[in-house]
């Protein structure tokens, strides 16, 4: 893959960024929302006003390269390593456990003076030591398996006054879940402290079981959409929601030039039938296939990169690029070391 760090060509020089302080990064990863699955990616139902803001205050990867499903993209965003080295080649049994022995971007960041959170889904594995905790994360709100009301979790648990476990702890709170862990990082980034932070808000929206408040749906419904549709396009506005809270909060904070702010899904959109059938009606900007293929609507997702004052605004850019990709170019504009004899496969 092409190396991410072309968009970085507007970064000031070595010697004015080693001045400034290290900049704080945020990561914001959906469950299963697909490329057309933004309102400006000609997608005539949807609005996606705080998503698209990102893109429009920085840039956008056009073709940006996830793997076809949730595990596989999260081991490799965090190591910067190829699925089958990581040991995480699918979404069940043990093939979503990753190798232990392998060092994430958050332990990376951890050992250079950074704070790091990560809030919502992990998938990784749940059970010491493959949990976010024994790699690198400081403070961890998450829920277990692959999502919401599966197996891995307690039964009955829904994405309505959920079941989570913080910091290694079971405990129930009250709301919806997209809030819940947005309020959770928000609480992270509002921490006094001198250290830079890093935040990894991982939603589990839009994943099914589809389940959204019927005020998010209702818009949807009475536009005469697929009850599927209506419930998946409520539940990314929600996610949009919480994004404008996350991007209103830096500002507020005033650390919006100094935050990296990269918005991305894991793979393409779900369809409950087969991997390459697709929901009646879904909006898929004329891309082919869905989650679990390699069609480009599989693998091709939504990316964008906010750093005020660093990136060219409202560049789109159409060079390749891929989530291995991230952690390299990471540390590099963080000016971290990769260090420990760590082998990536990302540029």
């Amino acid at each position: 893959p092409t190396m991410i760090m072309i968009l970085f060509v507007t970064v000031m020089s070595p010697a004015i960024l080693m001045s400034q302080a290290k900049p704080n990064v945020i990561i914001m990863l959906t469950d299963d929302q697909g490329y057309g699955d933004v309102g400006f990616h000609s997608n005539p139902y949807l609005k996606t006003p705080h998503i698209e803001s990102i893109a429009r205050d920085g840039i956008e990867m056009t073709h940006f390269f996830s793997y076809p499903n949730c595990a596989p993209t999260r081991a490799a965003l965090l190591t910067g390593r190829y699925p089958y080295r990581t040991g995480v080649v699918g979404v069940t049994q043990v093939d979503h456990l990753m190798n232990t022995s392998e060092v994430t971007l958050a332990e990376i960041l951890s050992e250079n003076g950074y704070r790091t959170g990560i809030f919502g889904k992990w998938h990784l594995g749940d059970n010491c030591p493959m949990r976010p905790t024994d790699q690198g994360f400081q403070e961890a709100l998450v829920h277990k398996g692959g999502g919401i009301g599966q197996d891995a979790g307690p039964p009955g648990n829904t994405y309505f006054d959920p079941i989570l476990e913080h910091n290694n702890t079971s405990k129930k709170y009250q709301g919806y879940c997209d809030d819940i862990f947005t309020d959770a990082a928000l609480d992270y980034i509002d921490t006094k402290s001198d250290q830079p932070f890093f935040v990894y808000l991982t939603t589990n929206l839009p994943h099914f079981p589809l389940q959204v408040p019927d005020k998010r749906a209702d818009r949807f419904r009475k536009l005469g959409l697929h009850e599927d549709n209506a419930l998946t396009y409520g539940m990314i506005e929600n996610i949009d929601d919480n994004v404008g809270r996350i991007l209103a909060k830096i500002k507020k904070l005033g650390i919006e030039d100094n935050t990296i702010i990269i918005f991305l899904s894991d793979n393409g959109p779900r369809d409950r039938r087969s991997k390459n059938d697709v929901y009646p009606g879904r909006w898929v900007n004329n891309l082919r296939g869905t989650k679990t293929s390699v069609y480009d609507c599989g693998i091709r997702v939504p990316f964008m990169v906010k750093w005020p004052n660093r990136l060219r605004k409202g560049n789109k850019v159409k060079t390749m690029g891929t989530v291995i990709d991230i952690l390299p170019t990471i540390l590099d504009v963080c000016d971290i070391p990769l260090g420990r004899n760590i082998n990536i496969d990302g540029k």
